[in-house]
């Protein structure tokens, strides 16, 4: 195996979790912007439902 110095290490390990810490950050960036997307959408189709019922209900 590599024989690394004890500093090493640790800077490895500092590297490994800010990129692990990136990973799990921009998972769940993408999870919260589809999630939020996904409400607008539902947020507007219940409007354009609500009108089109009042709309029916005035004829």
């Amino acid at each position: 195996m590599i024989d690394l110095d004890q500093e090493t290490w640790i800077y490895l390990a500092i590297i490994a979790v800010f990129l692990a810490y990136f990973l799990w950050s921009s998972r769940r960036a993408k999870k919260l912007r589809k999630d939020r997307k996904n409400r607008n959408f539902r947020r507007r189709y219940f409007e354009r439902k609500q009108e089109n019922e009042a709309n029916s209900g005035l004829h």
